[in-house]
């Protein structure tokens, strides 16, 4: 027994070993969040069928699907551990291969893409005894009690509203993941496909992988931190038109997933030119700032507020799916901005026109910005200090 044991140690210290120097070796998030899931799941490693990684990263409220590892039906489970028999993979080789692994398409990921959980909405659930679990119940479970546990012979299903598909775990455990004392995240493992039993010293395994990955990520969220410095805009502290781009075409690929509309608003500084010329481009530039900063206290968590450029910003609604809706966020900010003295300035000396666009699922998401732009050309046409929402050219006439 004592051998049984001393080997099962040996086993987890080099499991240990391994993905820590894995993880030491590289910064970048997706990186590290594979070597996360795939000593998790490599027979090497922890063993588990399939392994997935919610994060509250960009959006530090809400946890969502970020990364999983491991198949998503029973002939892919089949062709993954068959092929790693063939290629004789160990742990270690298979971290190695992360530049060939990263571009594969995870299609466990993509059945769990709608899935969001608010942090500060989580509950405990009265009893793990249970015939069958809401995934969603367990996550909060994990996060409410900030501690890990594992059900054995129980399913936890999640529904896919988009698609309506269920996808179902088994002999299943979560643990989760700490940044300075709070839960950032959670691990959630199964053995649907060979039923293996969790152990209960399985856990702690889970647990230790789950406290190098709450080092790992916080050194690649302050290197990203970092990053973001290069993203945003240094006169007034809103993202950048690069970053605006980056960050616009990843919300065409989700809106296009959830099949949701998505819309923006292009806002334009009046008679901004007047002001430089008049008054300065120290004062130009203080309005710029007040502004940038009026934006950001009045728009909803997880909506982009960049400057395009020069006196134009635009705001990215990631939460609104009506043109109706945009149009209302938009009014709302022209009107705090005609009651705001910026600079020095009366109140209502300073005032912004703005357009609207919006695409819907069916439609090409690349005119999003060109709709927004000819609805600002419209309010600055009819008089300016108004928002304007595009019409086509068929709907003008």
């Amino acid at each position: 027994m004592a051998v049984e044991e001393g080997s099962a140690l040996l086993k987890e210290l080099t499991f240990q070993l391994a993905v820590t120097k894995a993880m030491l070796q590289t910064v970048e998030l997706d990186q590290i969040l594979y070597i996360i899931l795939s000593g998790i799941t490599h027979g090497d490693g922890l063993n588990f069928n399939r392994a997935v990684l919610f994060l509250a990263w960009d959006r530090r409220n809400e946890l969502r699907v970020t990364r999983s590892e491991g198949p998503s039906n029973g002939e892919e489970a089949h062709r993954i551990w068959e092929g790693i028999k063939a290629e004789k993979l160990n742990l270690q080789s298979l971290l190695d291969r992360y530049s060939q692994k990263s571009s594969e398409p995870q299609h466990l990921t993509n059945q769990l893409f709608g899935f969001s959980l608010k942090l500060n909405e989580v509950r405990p659930m009265e009893t793990l005894d249970a015939v069958q679990f809401e995934l969603t119940d367990v996550i909060s479970h994990c996060v409410a009690t900030q501690k890990p546990f594992y059900v054995n012979g129980v399913e936890a299903t999640y529904h896919d509203l988009v698609t309506g598909r269920f996808l179902t775990f088994k002999n299943f455990a979560c643990v989760p993941i700490f940044l300075k004392d709070e839960v950032f995240g959670v691990i959630l493992t199964d053995n649907f496909f060979n039923a293996r039993i969790i152990r209960a010293d399985e856990i702690r395994g889970l647990s230790g992988v789950a406290n190098l990955a709450s080092i790992a990520l916080e050194r690649a969220m302050l290197y990203r931190k970092l990053k973001e410095m290069a993203q945003v805009d240094g006169l007034t502290g809103v993202f950048n038109r690069r970053y605006y781009e980056h960050f616009l075409h990843d919300e065409f690929i989700r809106s296009k997933r959830l099949q949701r509309a998505l819309a923006m608003i292009v806002f334009d500084i009046d008679w901004f030119k007047r002001c430089n010329d008049t008054y300065g481009h120290e004062c130009g530039d203080r309005v710029l700032r007040q502004f940038a900063q009026l934006l950001k206290d009045n728009t909803r968590e997880g909506d982009m507020v960049a400057r395009y450029g020069g006196e134009e910003f635009v705001v990215l609604l990631t939460g609104e799916n009506s043109g109706e809706g945009a149009l209302s966020a938009g009014e709302k900010l022209r009107a705090l901005v005609a009651k705001t003295a910026f600079a020095g300035f009366d109140a209502g000396a300073i005032t912004v026109s703005g357009g609207v666009g919006i695409v819907y699922p069916h439609e090409d998401f690349e005119t999003l910005f060109s709709r927004a732009d000819s609805a600002l050309y419209e309010a600055k046409r009819a008089g300016r200090n108004r928002v304007c929402l595009y019409a086509s050219p068929e709907e003008r006439d």
